[in-house]
């Protein structure tokens, strides 16, 4: 953390190759010039050029920018990603798949991962969060409930954790890594949202960081709160048995053509980090206290364990509907990263401005909670899992209305995104309780086994 160097190695190769002048007899079809709406920033949208680097064979500007992120982040290794963390949990579970094996895996957890583990050929065993609502299974994976599942199970390669869940909500990742390396295998923790953690410490003075906490391989998606274009992210890695195998297996998934303009902002991004950049973070931290405190104050009860660049309000039993909650927000000129009756997730990084700070601060003082309800999540009923992940994903399938659906097995992961979490799972049959839960986030078709 003491690295004062202020490199943009992928920068700077690309400025010398637009700065040679080279006729452009190479993808991509643009050739630099000038288009619309980007201007003279095409001219930065390269491709795997002498002096450009390579992603997934690089020894380049792109190697570079690596062993920046590597020492920033405090790892073995930390590699980047053009594909989003989508692709780095697609490596993640390729490193340590065995056809017919099976991961421990929070239920709260992301499509990608879901889809993954069926191409793979791997079989999930669900542990649920402890506290969870029933729409969107918000709350903690305990540590407890995961040797549980370690001590009933055969054949696993892995424990699979979301933390910080969609809704903000940590996990006891440094527990969690104890249990899972008692038992042998290794933890891979999505961290999609969690990417400024390496930067900030919780009131323990301890990171917050998944890989500071024992985690064996992760993920950050850099677009969600650092200056980065959507798709950036990064793959890190503490194991060194796996470090040689990390470009391959994102090989396995990922685009020969990875986006340059993509990568210039992991570029820039690792740039900020090395200047100001942790004690912009440190500021915004400071002011989200103060939002959630007020929060609190207002009668929202804000959930513990969060991550601290993220609020949530939760809205059952406050008196709101998700609509009317909206209409409130908006009415102030606040755009929601999220919103249903369960809860509202506003999402805050550096580049917020002042103003939208005070916008929210006004919000929380003009629209307290209505009533004293009860904010306890509501129980839900599992579904039963009767086929394979895989089995039931590949079968003959037909297309039926949620109504004619309950008994049948479902042939698909059906998600909103937001937030991306399933709410069915293939393999799962549906029952009646399900049928409202799906309703009411808008799905009214489902795919199941013929």
């Amino acid at each position: 953390m003491e690295n004062k160097r202020t490199e943009t190695p992928l920068r700077r190769a690309l400025e010398e190759y637009i700065d040679a002048g080279w006729s452009r007899l190479h993808m991509p079809g643009h050739k630099g010039a000038p288009i619309e709406p980007f201007g003279t920033l095409a001219a930065y949208d390269l491709t795997e050029v002498e002096g450009t680097d390579s992603l997934f064979e690089d020894d380049g500007p792109l190697k570079e920018l690596e062993e920046i992120f590597t020492q920033l982040c405090g790892t073995r290794s930390s590699v980047i990603s053009a594909g989003g963390s989508t692709l780095c949990i697609q490596a993640m579970l390729r490193l340590v798949a065995r056809e017919g094996g099976k991961v421990i895996a929070g239920r709260n957890i992301h499509a990608a991962a879901v889809n993954a583990m069926a191409l793979l050929g791997l079989e999930p065993v669900w542990v649920y969060p402890q506290r969870y609502t029933e729409e969107r299974l918000i709350g903690r994976i305990a540590p407890a409930d995961v040797a549980a599942a370690l001590q009933r199970e055969s054949d696993i390669c892995a424990v699979y954790i979301t933390s910080p869940d969609y809704f903000g909500v940590m996990s006891d990742i440094e527990g969690i890594a104890e249990v899972a390396h008692a038992h042998g295998v290794p933890l891979l923790v999505d961290n999609a949202h969690g990417a400024h953690l390496r930067f900030l410490q919780g009131e323990d003075g301890c990171s917050l960081h998944p890989m500071q906490l024992g985690a064996d391989l992760c993920c950050d998606s850099l677009h969600k709160t650092l200056p980065a274009l959507t798709g950036a992210a990064l793959l890190h890695c503490n194991r060194e048995e796996y470090v040689p195998q990390l470009k391959g297996a994102m090989t396995v998934f990922g685009s020969t053509s990875p986006n340059y303009l993509i990568m210039l902002s992991i570029d820039s991004t690792a740039a900020f980090l090395l200047k100001d950049g942790p004690d912009q973070l440190r500021r915004t931290v400071q002011k989200w206290g103060e939002l959630r405190r007020l929060a609190g104050e207002q009668g929202y009860p804000v959930p513990e364990h969060c991550d601290p660049m993220r609020l949530t309000l939760p809205l059952a039993g406050s008196g709101y509907t998700a609509e009317e909650f909206k209409a409130l927000l908006h009415e102030r000129r606040i755009m929601e990263e999220y919103c249903s009756d369960s809860g509202c997730v506003l999402l805050f990084s550096p580049f917020n401005r002042e103003e939208d700070f005070a916008r929210v601060r006004q919000f929380l003082l003009d629209c307290p909670v209505r009533q004293k309800g009860s904010f306890a999540p509501f129980p839900i009923v599992p579904s039963q899992r009767v086929m394979g992940l895989r089995q039931a994903l590949f079968a003959p399938k037909e297309s039926v209305d949620i109504d004619k659906a309950e008994g049948r097995i479902s042939a698909q992961v059906k998600i909103t995104c937001p937030p991306g979490i399933p709410l069915v799972m293939p393999g799962e049959r549906l029952h009646k309780e399900l049928r409202k839960i799906l309703k009411n986030s808008g799905i009214f078709v489902m795919d199941v086994v013929k």
